[in-house]
Formats: structure tokens, sequence, C-alpha cells
């Protein structure tokens, strides 16, 4: 970490006197290095691109989630479809290794020649033979059209600056920081909750998981995601796209046929969110996507799947034959988040969602949550609201990408905000336990595509206002405000200090179920920090502020 560091501070003062070395600096040397570097780099996106094609699949209306990233989802390739490498991989990552430290050592050796750097920096000076730090910096393909990651870490969307000296440069704060042993205790009844999806955007490859989880701002991790419940061309099992996290399917899944699998265990991906858990975050895993299909066929597929699910993500250790197929390992998420965005989908969801919370109620263990992503319109028609009301733990509303209801639509917002609310406080009663059941689609009331608009989302009678309780703090519904962290999640951003005014407004309506603020996504929001008020605030690091008592 301090190697890392000494480098990102090498890097910056570099910067800072590129424009003197330019003035004075032979053009033929520069072109020299750059050539360098760029055949460097090249040989890398080639192997990228070997090993994980774009996919060209056509996506919804919610399409603008994902323009952060050119490609949007990433496949990694099986090995027999890739390319067969010239040597091995190992001797290929030294290769590239040593010559990005070469082109290094040059470009250090150049400005060390204009400054007179070499009584400075002694062992790169004076020697050349040493081994690089092996360090390797993805490459990430950014749509054109969408800001870039440098221009999003370093420019403040901020209306003002604490003072005109202080430059516009928008960086983490060091409060939103801690080391690996910092543990933070996670309460599912706080009024400042921050959750964060992870694993989409063009920035996942820069900010990792890790860096996300040390953030003491954040509360809960949600990984995207499962795009197929029930893959045609996977034997049958979920399909999964983590973008540019995990490996292809490991020997087991392939042996099954489980080919939309990924080993998620390999990269190191799991090992991060054992750590992230031991942090005392939460980490869900969001079944949908703005390209996903969750289509079942009907509520017995309903149950398989979600004993599936169970047996491959969550506490179904023992399951002999799903075991040797998890993505995560010996890694127990935390739950499962739906954010299904195709209204023919919805049908069966309830049903899957509802045997979920029995197989949670079976593991004593560990405290298990539901959580569920409809749009800020009511009703919401992908998303069965009505029918989801008695289990989910959580609805992180999109407040974004909707005109009429976005944070950005003044009192059209508050007015939304003020409807969920009311929708979720009308279940408060709990079920013991013991008493969850399986329930057919007809015995939870009013299907949310069927209520009248702007009329409440439930209707009263069976026990649709009873909320199954299964020991996890939770005793009714939760409510937090689906935030876009960027500017290119979609319409509505708004700045953190038009932000925090929005909270505080939301806090003075004194909503008894308002849990927080949800993210798109965790990876922005780690680089969204703005001058306000004379302190750099994040969006997350605002809502314990404004929300926090």
């Amino acid at each position: 970490m301090a190697m890392a560091f000494s480098y990102r501070f090498l890097l910056l003062c570099l910067a800072l006197c590129i424009g003197s070395v330019l003035a004075s600096t032979p053009i033929g040397d520069w072109e020299g290095i750059a050539a360098s570097l760029r055949s460097t780099l090249d040989a890398i996106e080639l192997s990228h691109a070997q090993h994980v094609p774009p996919s060209r699949a056509a996506r919804s209306r919610r399409d603008a989630i994902f323009r952060a990233g050119r490609a949007g989802y990433w496949r990694p390739l099986t090995r027999s479809q890739r390319l067969d490498p010239s040597q091995d991989f190992s001797e290929q990552l030294n290769e590239l290794v040593g010559e990005i430290g070469n082109a290094i050592e040059q470009l250090i050796e150049l400005l060390s020649s204009q400054f007179t750097l070499a009584t400075l920096l002694p062992s790169l000076a004076t020697s050349t033979q040493s081994q690089p730090h092996p360090t390797i910096l993805p490459i990430t393909n950014v749509d054109p059209h969408s800001p870039s990651p440098s221009s999003t870490m370093l420019t403040s969307y901020a209306t003002s600056s604490p003072s005109p000296s202080m430059p516009s440069i928008s960086i983490p704060s060091s409060s939103s920081s801690t080391t690996a042993t910092s543990i933070s205790a996670f309460n599912p009844q706080a009024s400042d909750l921050n959750v964060v999806y992870y694993s989409q955007t063009d920035l996942t490859p820069i900010i990792s998981l890790t860096q996300v989880c040390n953030d003491l701002a954040v509360d809960m991790v949600i990984m995207a995601f499962v795009t197929h419940l029930v893959s045609s061309d996977g034997g049958g099992y979920p399909a999964m796209n983590m973008a540019s996290n995990c490996w292809a399917p490991n020997a087991a899944q392939q042996a099954v046929g489980a080919t939309r699998l990924l080993d998620c265990v390999g990269d190191g991906l799991a090992s991060k969110i054992a750590r992230c858990q031991r942090q005392g975050k939460k980490v869900l895993l969001s079944l949908g996507g703005s390209v996903g299909d969750l289509t079942l066929p009907s509520d017995d597929k309903a149950i398989e799947v979600a004993n599936t699910l169970w047996g491959l993500f969550l506490g179904g250790t023992a399951n002999a034959t799903l075991t040797p197929l998890r993505p995560y390992g010996d890694v127990v998420l935390d739950g499962i988040d739906i954010d299904n965005e195709l209204p023919s989908a919805a049908t069966h969801i309830s049903t899957l969602v509802s045997t979920l919370r029995q197989l949670m109620a079976t593991d004593p263990s560990k405290a298990y949550y539901l959580s569920a992503a409809p749009q800020c319109p009511r009703p919401d028609a992908s998303v069965p609201v009505a029918s989801l009301l008695n289990d989910i733990d959580f609805f992180s509303v999109q407040f974004y990408n909707n005109p009429s209801c976005q944070l950005s639509a003044g009192n059209g917002f508050f007015d939304s905000l003020r409807a969920w609310s009311d929708d979720l406080v009308l279940v408060g009663n709990t079920a013991p336990t013991a008493q969850l059941r399986a329930r057919s689609k007809r015995s939870v009331g009013l299907d949310a595509r069927d209520a009248p608009s702007g009329s409440s989302s439930i209707s009263p009678g069976g026990d649709v206002n009873i909320f199954h309780a299964i020991n996890n703090g939770i005793t009714a519904p939760r409510l937090l405000i689906g935030t876009p962290a960027f500017p290119g999640a979609g319409s509505g951003y708004v700045d953190v200090a038009t932000y925090k005014s929005i909270l505080a407004r939301a806090k003075a309506m004194g909503l008894p179920n308002l849990a927080g603020a949800m993210f798109w996504d965790g990876a922005y929001q780690e680089v969204s920090a703005q001058w306000v008020n004379g302190e750099n605030v994040t969006f997350a690091e605002a809502v314990k502020e404004v929300l926090g008592e």
C-alpha cells in the first residue's frame, strides 16, 4: 500500500512539472518514450480483448445506467475460445511489466536531467536493471459520450470552492477510508445507511471493491449482476455478469454445463468480499439489470430457482451438488437484491422472493437481507411491489431517469418520496419466523400493475399487512433514496451541495421508514467529493452528516 501511494505521489509530481519539461525537451526524446508506452499498452489491450469480448445485447429503457462504460457488460471467453498463447502467460506478464518499468525509468531519467532529481531519487536514477514493482494497471474502455474516469476524479461539480486559490480537485475524503482491521457494526434500523451497487461501470477496474469497503460511510455493497435465472445456453443454471471481475467458468462449472456461471475465487474477488464482510459491511447479489431477463415459467420453477440461488450464493453450503459450483467459493453472501427491468418477467418474482425468505429463516447463524430497486413512478411495472411488501427489507427506489419524480424534479421528488413512504408504512405488523409459509400469488392482494396510478400499491385484507421478520433486525420495509453518483448515470443527477439540501428537506418530512440512500454506483461514489461550505464531501458522507442522528 505504501509503495502504491508513493508511486501515485510521484506521478502527481510529474504531472505538475510536465508543462515545463515539454517546453525544454527535444521532441524526439518524448516520441521515443511515448512509442514505447503505446506499444506496451496496445499489447495489454489486445490481451484483454482476446479474453473479454464485449456483448452486443440490446439495452432496455434504463440503459442510461450503463452509459459509463462502452461495453456495458463483458463476458469472459472460455478457454477453448481464447487464442492460443505463444508462451506461458506468466512470462507474458513479466515481459509487459518489464516494458512498462523500462519506459517509466526512461521518463524519470529524462525528468531528472531537466530538474536535477538524481539526488532526490537515487534508487531510480542509478539503477536501470532493478525489477519494476509487479503491478499492472487495468485498461478500461470508456464511452466517448460519458465523462472519463480521470475527468470525473479531477473535476468538481460543486458550484463553489473553499477559496479562490484552491483548485477544484475532488479527492475522496480521508474520513472515508479506514484500515483493514476497522470494523463498523451494521445497524439495519439506522436512518443514514448507504447502499452502493458495484461492478458495472467503467470505474470498476480503477476503484477496487476493497477501496469501496474501506469507506466508513458505506454500509452495504450490492454486486451486479445475475442477469438470467435460467440460462438456456448455460445448462439451466443462472447466468452471471461481473464485468471486469471474475474469471471464466471453472472446471466444475464447465463439467455440468454451467457455462454462464463465473469463477470469482481465482481472480480474488471472493476474498475481497470476505474482507468486506469482516469489516462489518453487508454484501448482497443483485438479480437483473438493464440487459437482464428474470423470466420464470411458473411458480414451481421460481421455487426451484430460489433453492438454486440459496445453494450457489447463500447459506446452502451443504448441497453436495451445488457446492462445487459456487462462484464465490466458501463466501456466503448476505442477501439478494431484485432489480428486474423487464415487465413481462415480473409474474413469478414474488414466489422467488418469498421462497428465499423462507430459506433465510432456516439459517439462524447469519442475518440475511432482501432488497428491491423499483423506479420512482408508481406503480412500477417491473418490480411487483405489492406482492413483495411482506418480504423485502429495503426498497431502493430509483429517483433518477424519470423526470416527474427524480431528484431534480423539485416538489415532484418530494411528493413521490412521501407516497413511497406511505406505501411501505402500511406494512408494520410482523409475523414470527415460524409462520413463514409458501404463498400463492392470489394471496398477496392487489398486484402493483393493477393498482390505479397515484393510489396505495397494496390493498387491505388477508396477510398483505404482515411483514415476515427473520431475525435480521427489520420489522417493516425500509425506504432508500436511489441516487445517481455521477452525471453519466442518467437524468436527475444533482451536485453534492444540492443533494445535502434535498436530504435536509427529506429529513424534515419525518418519514418513519426512511433508511438512507442507495447509489449507482459505488466506484463513482468514491470519487464524488465536492467542496461544500469549506468541506470536501462525498454523497455518502453527506447522507451520514444530514440524516445521521
